[in-house]
């Protein structure tokens, strides 16, 4: 593989679980860098880090071959029935993973406190979709399924690939209450990745997900448990539905025609290597 520009000082190729490490690492350190600099010039951050983190995104793709930002944003069609399945399914996961994350909550008490300050949060509603949904979904599509996964194809089986990219994605949230569900909403964007070839899809659906996250407000019950003093879970009827949606979405993608082709090795190996 031939690299150019500053990313050839590095030559990361990440192809396996350990060069998408320290590639993982070496964008974020990049963007840990950046934003120290400006903090000690006194600027103010706000969504500067995220749009450094994008830039350095797309600066290290376009680093690593002739054409990759075209191979990564090439436009395919997504039947309609799919999107939709595919937007109920997750509708129907977001439940499923808030009440796993309720579960891990109870093994794993989140520290008093330790969200505080953790997210930009701006009050104009414009911006806080951007920051909440567009340049996460965005960012982190490209590098954990355009780069990543889609060169994880080339050397593990599909799942194998789906899971490591996942588990990868999950790691760089860099606390466990986050990675966990980070890494059950990768393994489906792995998964409708695999499936259709398309980024965009991915970034839809990765916004269309934080979006449910963030700004839906879900039904809570207090469940008594000596050990704690408050454990919070969703009722049994809405764990149902979710359920529901997400076997009913799961089954509307499958049955729906989808490229029979989905990655090809070979072909996709050469693209890579020119």
């Amino acid at each position: 593989m031939k690299n150019n520009g500053f990313f050839k000082a590095v030559s990361i190729n990440p192809k396996n679980m350990k060069n998408a490490i320290l590639l993982c690492f070496f964008i974020d350190g990049i963007v840990f860098i950046a934003t120290f600099l400006l903090s000690l010039m006194n600027i103010s951050l706000g969504i500067l880090p995220q749009i450094i983190y994008l830039i350095t995104v797309l600066i290290v793709a376009a680093s690593l071959g002739k054409d990759e930002l075209n191979r990564i944003f090439a436009w395919r069609d997504i039947p309609v029935g799919a999107l939709a399945g595919i937007m109920v399914m997750f509708f129907g996961l977001v439940i499923i993973k808030s009440e796993l994350n309720n579960l891990f909550q109870v093994a794993v008490p989140v520290p008093k406190g330790f969200f505080n300050n953790y997210f930009y949060e701006p009050n104009n509603i414009l911006l806080n979709f951007i920051v909440i949904a567009l340049l996460p979904g965005f960012t982190e599509e490209v590098i954990f399924r355009g780069v990543i996964a889609r060169r994880f194809f080339t050397t593990y089986s599909p799942w194998k690939a789906i899971i490591l990219s996942a588990v990868l994605f999950g790691i760089m949230h860099m606390n466990p209450w986050q990675a966990v569900n980070a890494v059950y909403a990768g393994i489906f964007f792995g998964w409708i990745y695999l499936r259709y070839r398309s980024i965009w899809l991915c970034i839809f659906i990765h916004a269309y997900h934080n979006i449910l996250v963030t700004y839906v407000g879900f039904p809570y019950i207090p469940v008594e448990n000596p050990g704690y003093l408050e454990i919070w879970r969703h009722p049994l009827w809405f764990d149902i539905m979710g359920i529901l949606l997400f076997c009913f979405g799961l089954l509307t993608i499958i049955v729906t025609r989808a490229n029979p082709q989905i990655i090809q090795k070979p072909n996709l190996a050469n693209n890579i290597a020119k």
